[in-house]
Formats: structure tokens, sequence, C-alpha cells
């Protein structure tokens, strides 16, 4: 009877959690969608480098694009986004993508972060399951992550790539290992298909799935088995990945890590102009961003109009001596003659390189000046709030290092790796959810101690309800059986006398 009684409270407890969840995700899909189709937020018919691939790709070009004055096949953007809009173009006939049908499939995807978001606090949390369903409500609900479905960038599905994968590396993977190492290594590869800076983060999630499967099976470090089972996950990223990696050496004629734009985006952020990112902040910008009717499409064109009213800094640089320098290069090979420049003008002016690595970490955890978006009053507070509550979760949940390392380093790399190239509002988007763990981790305590009172209020209001019978408050509200009479404990081998007296009492009577 016991265990069937553990089985039925097991069951009923998965029952009432997958409501839950299904709940969390309709709340996430729904603001995502009132967003985008009731307040008129979307991408304007903006999908940059993406669309134009995109369109190159319907109409017979292949994977090609415009880039630095050559138009011709590229691999300036990683493949599986603007193949992505490609194939969204089914919902148009086939001429051209939709972006709408696009926008409504990331709203989906932003209900799976939010999703994965809960599922990694449960994993780190086992015992405190409200750490997990704090931490998927804020990504439900938080403002930036709602924003960021309803416009056409990758962002969104490396967030979503990348939560999932910290979700893998820190999951125990129960009785099917190999099953769980393929599943990371999978989910790695489409993380570098689809941003592959998310290489930066990958080393620390491998580490922490073969820590994971060492602890598990009771393994040393160098034991056959999780060795055996990270070589997997390695080798099923390669494979992953290695259909493009041969295309790209077919196009280039040399080997090309997905992008062959890192020594461009390391220029972008370090050249003689740069202010760290790839813009160039603009006075007139300002009087545009404030130009609006007051409602959010209002307010979101009048950032888009200020968003390109900024300068680029290739068409302050490059574009008037209309790209000449590369003509004949190819795009690797002009790649690397823009990091060249880059390196000569930090090797000229180090201080000023150093001054541009401090200003990228303050515009990555708070507020990025080149961005008119970012000047958004909403945004701003969303910022604050998040910064305030993230250092409050690290400073409560610090004596759980040893769970939160893996979230810990993947941010640590992600940041160092920003703060040392280039940066921009939306990198930081893909690692929120991880901090979303940790503010949930600190809002815990508080939430459990606002429950206690709770439900001691509610009680306390249930006992004095008026117009209610004394039976209805004790098993509708209470539940709770009469106290039980005090028998006083007697040392051992000695019955209490009162206890003493009703036995001779009944044996009499017998």
């Amino acid at each position: 009877m016991p265990s069937l009684a553990a089985s039925f409270l097991s069951h009923v407890s998965r029952y009432r959690s997958g409501w839950g969840l299904a709940l969390l995700g309709a709340v996430a899909v729904a603001a995502r969608l009132g967003l985008l189709l009731i307040a008129g937020v979307h991408a304007e018919g903006n999908a940059y480098e993406h669309g134009e691939i995109a369109k190159n790709l319907l109409a017979g070009h292949g994977f090609s694009v415009k880039f630095l004055g050559v138009d011709g096949p590229t691999s300036q953007q990683a493949p599986l986004y603007p193949y992505l809009l490609a194939a969204s173009s089914l919902c148009r006939g086939g001429s051209a993508p939709s972006l709408r049908a696009v926008e409504i499939l990331q709203c989906f995807a932003g209900a799976g972060i939010a999703l994965a978001v809960a599922g990694l606090g449960w994993t780190l949390y086992p015992r405190q399951r409200s750490v997990g369903w704090c931490a998927g409500a804020i990504a439900a609900v938080f403002p930036t992550h709602l924003y960021m479905a309803t416009q056409i960038q990758v962002v969104v599905w490396a967030t979503l790539l990348l939560t999932l994968v910290m979700l893998a590396a820190c999951r125990a993977p129960g009785n099917r290992p190999m099953v769980s190492s393929i599943l990371l290594g999978l989910l790695a590869g489409l993380l570098l298909l689809v941003e592959p800076i998310g290489a930066v983060a990958l080393p620390v999630a491998a580490l922490a799935a073969w820590r994971r499967d060492c602890r598990q099976h009771g393994a040393r470090w160098y034991s056959r088995g999780p060795l055996a089972r990270a070589a997997l996950t390695a080798a099923v990223a390669l494979v992953v990945i290695a259909p493009w990696l041969v295309r790209n050496h077919r196009v280039h004629g040399e080997f090309v890590f997905v992008k062959s734009t890192f020594g461009y985006a390391f220029w972008q952020g370090n050249n003689e102009a740069s202010w760290g990112t790839d813009k160039v902040p603009k006075p007139t910008a300002e009087a545009l961003r404030i130009n609006h009717d007051g409602t959010l499409a209002g307010i979101h064109r009048a950032l888009w109009q200020a968003r390109h009213e900024t300068i680029y800094i290739d068409d302050l640089l490059l574009q008037p001596g209309g790209y000449q320098e590369f003509q004949g290069l190819s795009e690797p090979a002009r790649s690397r003659l823009l990091a060249a420049r880059a390196v000569a003008a930090i090797q000229h002016d180090p201080l000023r390189y150093l001054k541009l690595c401090a200003q990228r970490f303050r515009y990555f955890l708070t507020i990025d000046a080149t961005n008119p978006k970012a000047a958004n009053p909403l945004y701003r507070a969303t910022t604050a709030a998040w910064l305030v509550l993230t250092v409050l979760g690290l400073l409560v949940s610090r004596s759980d290092w040893r769970t939160l390392w893996p979230t810990w380093g993947v941010c640590a790399a992600i940041t160092l790796f920003h703060t040392l190239t280039i940066t921009s509002a939306r990198f930081r988007l893909p690692l929120e959810p991880l901090t979303f763990v940790w503010i949930a981790a600190g809002l815990a305590p508080l939430a459990g101690r606002l429950g206690a009172h709770y439900r001691a209020a509610w009680a306390a209001c249930a006992r004095h309800w008026p117009g209610r019978s004394p039976q209805w408050r004790d098993t509708r509200v209470l539940r709770r059986e009469p106290p039980a009479p005090h028998i006083p404990l007697s040392p051992p081998g000695r019955p209490h006398r009162r206890a003493h007296r009703s036995i001779s009492a009944d044996s009499r009577a017998e």
C-alpha cells in the first residue's frame, strides 16, 4: 500500500507539473503574439543579410550576398537562419520569404526558451521546484525576450539552443547515457550552425557533462566510459557541421569554420573610429527616437528610424573608397586584411584598446550608447532590474557554486569574448536565461517565506470567516485533524503512572 500511494502521488505531481508547463508555455506564446499581432511590433520588413541570402537562395543564386563590395558565394552568415527564411517562402507560394511566418514561429521558440529555463532550474535545484518555476516565469514575460521574438534576428534561436545545450549538459543522463551524449552533440552542432560564437561556451558545457557522467557512475576522470561518451558528443557535433565545413572549403578554397567574418567583426570593434561596436552614434538619432505617438507600434517605428540614422562603421570607413582594396580577394582574405588593420591599430595605441575593452564590458552589461534602441526607458529599466537582481541572486546563491559553476563559466566566457572583440545590445540576450536561474535561486527563499506568511494569513482568516460554519473552516481550508492528547513520556522500562492505573483498572474490570 505505501508504494502504491507513493506511485499515485508521483503521478498526480507529474500531472500537475504538466498542466503548469502548458500554462507557462501558453503565457509565453500569448505575450509574444500579443506584442506582434495586436500591438503591431514587428521587423518592419528588415531581414538584413539573412533576408538577402534567402532571396538569393530562392532565385537560384545559391548561398550568396554582396559583402565588402563583392557579390558572390558567402560564409558571412551561419547557414540555418537564412535557410529557415527561405523555407518560410512556402507560406507565400515560394515567391519570397514570409517574415510574418518566421516571427510567429519565433514566438513559439520564445516559449521553448521559457520551458527550457524551467527545466534548467529544476536540474540545478531538484529539491527546490520553485526555482525552476520562477526562472521559467521570468523568461516567459521578460520584456527584451518578448521583443526579440518579433525581430528577424538569429539571436532568438541562439538563445534557445544555448539554453538547451546547458540543460542537456547539466541533466543526469539516467539509464541512457549514450542517448544523452548524442543529444548534447546534436544540440551543440545546431548551435554552431546558428551562431558559431557558441563555440566559446561548448568547452564549459562539455566539462559539465563529463563531470556529471563521472559523478553519476562513480567513475574516475580518466575512466573509459565517461571519456568515450565525451568523444561521442564531439563526434556527433562534428558530423552535424561537417557538410557546411566541406561546402566552405569548396567555395573559398581553404578551411573556414562556419563563418568567415571574425576578422571583419574584430576590425569593426577596434578601428581608429570605433566605439567598441559596429555603429557610431549620431546626434540626430535622438530626435527621431522620441518622435512617436506613444503607442508600442509608434515607439518601435521611431526606434527603427533612429537605429538606421546612426552611422554604420563600414559606411564611415570603407564605403567612401568603394571597397577597391578588396577587389580580387577571397572572402576569408578580405576578413584577414581587416583583422590585420585592427591589430596594427591596437599595437599603435594599446591604451585605447584597453579603454575600448572597458567600454565594451560596460555596454555589454548595461546600456549600449551607440544603439538608439538601448535608450528606450523601458529597456533601461529592464536592464537595471536585471542587473540588480542578477547580482543579488549571485550573492544569495554563492554557496551553491558547485551546482551553478557551468552557468557561471559560460557567462564569463562569452562576456570575455565580446569584451575583447566587439559587442552589441543583442549579444547579451543568449546569456540572460542562465542568469534567470540565479535570480530565481535568490528569490526562492523570499518566495518560500511569502508563501508561508500567505498560508498562515489565509488560515487565520478562515478561522474567523463570517457566515461560515466551523466545520467548513476545518475541512475545506485548514484540513487538519484535531490535536492528539498529550501523553507524557516516561523513562524506558517504567510505564507512566496514569497509563499504569488505566491498565490496572481495565484488568480489574475483566
